[in-house]
């Protein structure tokens, strides 16, 4: 038998939350396709399409995967090729959606954003590709 064993840590690094009646700056944010995001004042931040501008390249790359034997060492060689592509991307998406997070939280003491299911919205449409280029 197992005994049972519970942890309790207290983080100082860890901000505390604010009352209501605190608050001093808030903020709404609406996420969109032509622009990234618009805030309730106005400003928008607008979409770096980091997956549209890599497109040409990744077409060439599948090119030359399909020129390739299936299984062979140059076809895993390209095959990394394109999932090294994918995965810059993705970094690309991440460190601007963090970057742009960050700037909202240090100017704003309550930010409030609407909920999306981001893959439902990209099923079976014509925009995926722009929903998922805003939205990872």
């Amino acid at each position: 038998m197992v005994p049972d064993v519970s942890f309790s840590l207290e983080d100082k690094s860890v901000p505390s939350l604010i009352s209501t009646e605190n608050i001093k700056t808030a903020v709404g944010i609406d996420v969109g396709l032509k622009e990234f995001l618009t805030t309730n004042t106005g400003e928008t931040v607008s979409v770096p399409n980091f997956y549209r501008k890599a497109q040409y390249n990744l077409a060439r790359l599948q090119r030359k995967v399909s020129r390739k034997e299936i299984g062979s060492n140059n076809w895993r060689a390209a095959q990394n090729r394109i999932a090294r592509l994918h995965q810059h991307i993705a970094r690309q998406r991440e460190d601007f959606h963090y970057k742009t997070a960050h700037k909202l939280v240090k100017e704003y003491d309550l930010i409030a954003v609407e909920y999306l299911n981001i893959r439902g919205l990209a099923k079976n449409t014509k925009l995926s590709k722009s929903i998922y280029d805003v939205g990872k």
